[in-house]
């Protein structure tokens, strides 16, 4: 388990190394989550990944053809390292680790925003933006939808949470009444 740990840190720190600006950042950090989310959906990927009967110069040679135009040169190298190495097991927990590097090295807030309705792209901009001048960092930015919100917004940043909605404040006022 610690041998994981050790080769996690190095494939994170690796990625990190690579990711020289906040574009390159989002590109990779995209890119890891599409294959984790591929290679969970298409067992095909795992079992390929997996096999023993298949070795590693194979399947570097089959993944170099099919990401080659997907992926970014440093991240299809590292990749390639890991299935060398067969550590595409540990992709996850690399993109955990990379993207906790990176948020440091490029002054990077993580913010998922959850609105009652879909947001237009001028008040998103202007979101990231506002967000962008109180934090003095670069967003990196989630929105969704839950209609049960009913108004307002539910914004968290990183581990803090800031709840202007409209069921929030309904549900506050009902325990006040309550309580009374």
């Amino acid at each position: 388990m610690k041998q994981n740990h050790k080769k996690i840190k190095i494939y994170s720190e690796s990625l990190c190394s690579s990711a020289n600006t906040f574009e390159n950042f989002q590109s990779i950090k995209g890119s890891l989550e599409d294959l984790i989310v591929l290679s969970k959906q298409d067992l095909t990927i795992n079992t390929f990944l997996k096999s023993k009967l298949i070795d590693s110069s194979q399947k570097m040679d089959i993944f170099r053809k099919a990401f080659n135009e997907a992926f970014n040169k440093e991240l299809l190298d590292i990749l390639l390292v890991m299935i060398e190495n067969d550590d595409m097991s540990l992709l996850v927990e690399v993109n955990k680790g990379f993207v906790a590097l990176a948020k440091k090295k490029l002054n990077i807030a993580y913010v998922e925003v959850t609105s009652p309705f879909t947001m237009d792209i001028e008040d998103r901009d202007s979101l990231v933006k506002e967000l962008s001048d109180i934090t003095n960092k670069k967003i990196n930015i989630n929105f969704s939808v839950n209609k049960e919100l009913i108004g307002g917004l539910k914004i968290k940043m990183d581990d803090m949470l800031f709840d202007s909605s409209l069921k929030t404040k309904l549900e506050n006022a009902k325990s006040k009444l309550i309580g009374v």
